[in-house]
């Protein structure tokens, strides 16, 4: 049987590139040529003596994968090249199989051989599901029973010489279908094969869209892709990644809308339960005086510790700070060290003369003396904030309080009675910072806390942040769901709206069918109620919602933890979800540490573990506390994008010292951890080294489970799983050996 080697794009709401084998040798992962031996009777003789190829040829080799996407007027013009290297000395030939879905016109196909373009047949997909599942069958790939069904593009070619490159070129173009108020492109970038390891060598998707409207969410969950905005209606995708083993869907999602704000709510329903992605994003071409107002006070701390490059850079952050003040802005600045220094008694217009005093102001600041935090927050808070605008304070400091009030519960009462509407953005810079006074300052005023650790900039820091928030597009933000109770929200209250930055905010809810929900909030100084239509009932392709509200959630309780100490429910929440979802944090990371391991070690690590977890706990402040804050913050906003559709990676905590000590005792090491934990679509899957055999993460830890029903995998029992359970074919893709969780049946496949 001739060897094949198909591309495969799937449209509609789906594209896709990989390469898949047929040969006479038997299976061999995706994205390999195996060559035919012995040779068929019309191969062309050779020019010269051909070694005889091994028993098991070498695959063939991706070293590059390149794909453009230009969406105008909602019709999706895709063209993929993919260059394919033969490693082996030796001649082979080549059957390309393109899979198509219904929808799709394709413009034009290319193959390039030895400067030869080959043309491509088209078949049906009831000729396509067969090819398939025979590829199936030959390869043992579960990746391609996903797309089994569709028509396809078949092409042959040959020869492709030893060691020389293939480039393989194809274009077509598909209508997009709109979801609601949402447009969804996924390009089913899938190809590695089980346990395999076929890695590309660079990769790179590119995608530019055009909008009849004003473009408003731009999202592409799993995949951290950087947006470059061409005005209001144009947009530039682009992500990058060399070495990498594609292992899910690169999903865009976006919506045009008038107005200036958009707002889209997608949903996925897992049994009874709801889970959400609500996303906020304003006009990108809002002009500054069409924005309000807002009124800013900068707290600097400068003592003796900030001597140096700190201060340095706190000096040239709030002169960049100053300069892009509007002149309808209200401003001061606040430096305190032993004693506390205004730059005004109170927030000044920010006109010229203004600015001008200002910036002198900063340029006479010297870091010497103690810390006054207490009374640097009571000066800067003591004042009524304006009504007719947002108020903002900036709070720096890389220091405890050590003059005057020192107490942190103490200056959390002043402030918090002080603050008022107040927004609060505190910076800790370095480890010396109290990090349950700082996060405890920013709780509930819609502010944030951000850690500048040594070796980082704050000069980078504070002027990207100011960049955010220079703008405010829609304050006080208020959600009225239409009855739809929604919990565990994250974050829990939601925060300003700015000029060029978006929210998502994800949640549960309960209830079916569609509802009119309302966002309000103050545009300008003016109250304004935006209605949106949200479906309750959920979407197949949102898998990613689940996961990702998980990965928010075990970020804000590890917070919680950190403020209010570990309470054994949030613990126990946070070891629940991660248990589930597969989030590594420093109460989940040794979850997948197994029962057939020196159980006395593992359990005196783990008793180590919690003793230093506890001590960990109280501290307030030093690396550990500081540490902390980041991974808890990065959970939270890793919820966002962390979570990919197909099942992405999800963000994992660096093990500390007692993490690593269980590891070492189950004989893991630091770096295996987190390829012993897979997601795919909805479900979570854990690796149990002694058997080799991937298991649901609905099956308990440490227990063996009652088998209901074994299956050989490839067999036609196999085949017949995957087609009365579709979403099977995401999960097989994890392992060949496999226990999951379907209806509440515990099923055992394997090879």
């Amino acid at each position: 049987m001739l060897t094949q080697y198909p591309i495969r794009r799937r449209v509609g709401s789906q594209f896709f590139l990989a390469a898949f084998l047929l040969g006479t040798l038997g299976a061999m992962a995706c994205r390999i040529i195996v060559p035919p031996w012995p040779p068929p009777p019309w191969y062309p003789p050779p020019p010269r003596p051909l070694p005889r190829p091994p028993r098991q040829p070498v695959p063939m080799e991706v070293k590059e994968h390149r794909v453009i996407i230009d969406v105008r007027r909602h019709v999706a013009d895709i063209t993929v090249e993919a260059t394919f290297h033969n490693p082996n000395p030796f001649r082979i030939e080549g059957v390309y199989i393109f899979p198509v879905g219904p929808g799709a016109a394709v413009s034009s196909f290319a193959m390039r051989v030895n400067g030869r373009t080959l043309e491509a047949d088209l078949l049906d997909a009831d000729k396509a599901r067969g090819i398939y599942e025979d590829i199936v069958r030959r390869l043992k790939d579960p990746a391609l029973l996903e797309y089994a069904g569709e028509g396809l593009l078949k092409a042959r070619v040959f020869p492709i010489e030893g060691r020389a490159d293939v480039r393989v070129q194809l274009a077509y173009e598909v209508a997009l279908r709109r979801e609601g108020g949402l447009y969804r492109l996924v390009y089913p970038f899938l190809s590695a094969k089980p346990g395999g390891n076929n890695r590309i060598r660079k990769a790179r998707i590119e995608v530019h869209v055009e909008g009849d409207l004003p473009l408003k969410n731009l999202f592409t969950p799993g995949f951290d892709t950087s947006i470059r905005r061409d005005g209001n209606r144009r947009a530039t995708l682009t992500w990058e990644a060399d070495n990498v083993i594609p292992d899910r869907d690169f999903t865009l999602l976006f919506s045009e809308e008038k107005g200036p704000v958009g707002i889209d709510f997608l949903s996925f329903k897992e049994g009874d339960e709801g889970y959400f992605l609500l996303v906020i994003s304003p006009d990108s071409e809002l002009q500054a005086e069409e924005l309000a107002a807002k009124e800013i006070t900068f707290v600097i701390d400068t003592s003796g510790s900030m001597m140096g490059d700190k201060i340095r850079q706190a000096k040239a952050a709030l002169s960049f700070c100053i300069n892009a003040l509007n002149e309808d802005d209200r401003f001061n600045i606040i430096a305190f060290s032993t004693d506390v220094v205004a730059f005004s008694d109170h927030p000044v217009p920010a006109g010229r003369e203004e600015r001008d005093a200002a910036r002198e102001f900063i340029s006479g600041l010297r870091a010497r003396g103690g810390t006054a935090i207490d009374r640097a927050l009571q000066k800067a808070l003591k004042s009524e904030p304006s009504r007719d605008r947002p108020a903002f304070t900036v709070f720096i400091t890389d220091g405890l309080p050590t003059v005057g009030e020192t107490d942190p519960r103490v200056i959390l009462k002043h402030a918090g009675e002080a603050a008022g509407d107040r927004r609060i953005f505190a910076f800790g810079v370095g480890y010396d910072v109290n990090t349950r006074l700082l996060d405890g300052l920013c709780r509930g005023t819609r502010g944030t806390s951000t850690y500048v650790r040594p070796r980082e900039n704050l000069e980078v820091a504070l002027s990207s942040f100011y960049e955010k928030i220079a703008y405010p597009v829609m304050t006080d933000l208020e959600l009225d769901s239409d009855g739809v109770p929604l919990r565990e929200l994250n974050p829990p209250e939601l925060p300003d709206l700015f000029r060029g930055g978006e929210l998502r905010v994800t949640g549960r809810f309960t209830g079916k069918g569609s509802r009119s929900m309302v966002l309000s909030g103050r545009v300008a100084g003016v109250q304004e109620n935006f209605r949106f239509r949200a479906d309750l009932d959920g979407k197949r392709g949102n898998t990613f919602i689940p996961r990702m509200w998980a990965v928010s959630r075990v970020g804000y309780l590890q917070e919680q933890i950190r403020i209010n100490g570990a309470q054994k429910e949030l613990v126990d929440e946070i070891k629940r979800l991660g248990r589930k979802y597969g989030i590594l944090t420093e109460y989940t990371s040794f979850l997948i540490v197994e029962d057939n391991v020196d159980r006395r070690r593992v359990e005196a690590a783990k008793r180590a573990f919690r003793q230093g977890q506890a001590a960990m706990d109280q501290r307030d402040s030093g690396a550990l506390a500081v540490e902390g804050a980041v991974r808890a913050k990065a959970l939270q906003r890793g919820g966002y994008g962390g979570a990919g559709a197909g099942g992405a990676a999800l963000p994992a905590a660096k093990p500390s010292a007692p993490v690593h000590e269980v590891y070492r005792a189950a004989g893991i090491k630091d770096e295996e951890v987190a390829s012993m934990v897979k997601a795919a679509g909805n479900k979570t899957f854990y690796l149990r080294r002694s058997t080799d055999t991937w298991v649901d993460s609905l099956i308990p830890a440490g227990t063996s489970p009652k088998i209901d029903v074994e299956i050989k995998a490839w067999s036609p029992e196999y085949f017949a799983l995957v087609r009365d359970y579709p979403e099977l074919s995401r999960y097989l893709r994890v392992g060949k050996r496999l226990i999951i969780v379907l209806d509440g049946r515990t099923i055992r496949i394997a090879p």
